[in-house]
């Protein structure tokens, strides 16, 4: 890890309007909880409001936005070029920018899912069940967005495919789908932390953790290959 390329993604990420985005996303879900037990007088669904909604919508877009925010903007405008020139490795600079999305991630994930779960009134071993899950899905989809950011200019778009049509739509209709899904790897990996039941009890744990982490070393070291290919003439 560089701390100087790290700090300089950091202000880049929370100096733009989707700083504004990523802070806003969680808190509308603790909003939501907390709207939806003041209209109710009774504690929220934890799966409807944290599952549904929370791992299934807002930890993915939050991920989304961070990783294409420390890297996909530097290689839209062509200035990725100028780090890529340094003497620092570029493997080093994909973990880098993957550190920061990740760091900011779990915190606004994490903290989002464990505000929304107290908001919603639901029980203790929920409320650690949404920070684990909001934490390890936000650390494996911004793995996984970094890739796709480095390998595209649509990463944005890639990524919105992927956590909105492949694991939200087609994941409900193909239960196959589970065995490629970020979200059902997270889902299985916090059960046992919370004791908690997810709807994932036919995906094995060992098979949920070896799958994180393909994703996670996968993810980051294939974005720092692709950075290693990236010519200084420009290639997109």
């Amino acid at each position: 890890m560089n701390p100087t390329i790290s700090r300089l993604a950091l202000r880049g990420l929370v100096g733009q309007r989707r700083g504004l985005v990523l802070v806003a996303l969680p808190a509308l879900l603790v909003l939501l909880a907390a709207v939806v037990r003041m209209l109710t007088g009774e504690p929220v669904s934890a799966r409807l409001i944290l599952v549904e909604v929370g791992l299934a919508v807002v930890v993915p877009l939050v991920a989304l936005l961070a990783a294409n925010g420390v890297l996909g903007p530097e290689i839209d405008d062509g200035s990725v070029v100028y780090l890529l020139s340094t003497p620092v490795s570029r493997y080093v600079v994909a973990a880098s920018k993957w550190l920061t999305a990740a760091g900011v991630s779990v915190v606004l994930s994490s903290g989002g899912l464990a505000g929304a779960a107290l908001a919603g009134g639901v029980s203790s071993r929920w409320v650690l069940g949404s920070a684990a899950a909001g934490a390890i899905g936000a650390v494996l989809y911004t793995a996984l967005f970094t890739l796709m950011s480095a390998a595209t200019r649509h990463g944005m778009i890639a990524g919105l495919v992927y956590a909105l049509i492949l694991e939200r739509a087609m994941g409900s209709l193909l239960t196959g789908i589970r065995y490629v899904s970020v979200q059902s790897f997270t889902q299985r990996l916090t059960e046992p932390v919370a004791d908690i039941d997810l709807p994932v009890a036919d995906l094995g744990l060992g098979y949920a953790v070896v799958a994180a982490v393909v994703v996670l070393v996968v993810g980051v070291g294939a974005a720092g290959w692709r950075l290693q290919r990236f010519q200084l003439k420009g290639d997109e």
